[in-house]
């Protein structure tokens, strides 16, 4: 049985054609439940706004309160897409060009194809919102 996360979120705006509803959330860090975060001075809340996509789209308000689930191997996919591929892009370009090039060419080198390799995950952008699927439902029903 997958693991689900949830988020409480108010919708803000509707798109019945493409079947989707967009929401806005407060996420907040792992500081929420930290006894020191008053001292840190470091607040990680941050409002995000998500699609989900729905069967009903009429059913949804602009206004309403509703919750926006996520399978946790989504939050995973989304992980690597975002971090570990990169980070091994970036040591890759790093590693072919430092012994020829040098260490500012090297750099430059690493840090172009990370950025690359950002533009091509923008350009799919579209097939990724089918594989990383937000659902949502009415928080009272």
């Amino acid at each position: 049985m997958a693991k689900i996360m949830e988020h409480e979120a108010v919708v803000v705006e509707v798109f019945a054609e493409q079947k989707r509803v967009d929401v806005q959330m407060v996420v907040s860090g792992a500081c929420g439940s930290c006894k020191a975060k008053a001292v840190c001075g470091s607040s990680e809340s941050q409002v995000r706004q998500v699609a989900a996509y729905t069967d009903h789209p009429e059913l949804y308000n602009i206004g309403d309160k509703v919750v926006v689930s996520i399978e946790q191997i989504m939050g995973y996919k989304a992980i690597v897409l975002s971090y570990i591929v990169p980070l091994v892009v970036m040591l890759v370009a790093l590693a072919l060009t430092h012994s020829r090039y040098g260490d500012f060419v090297a750099g430059v080198a690493a840090l172009g194809a990370c950025a690359l390799y950002f533009v091509v995950l923008a350009f799919f952008r579209k097939r990724l919102e089918k594989v990383i699927v937000f659902s949502i439902k009415n928080k009272y029903f």
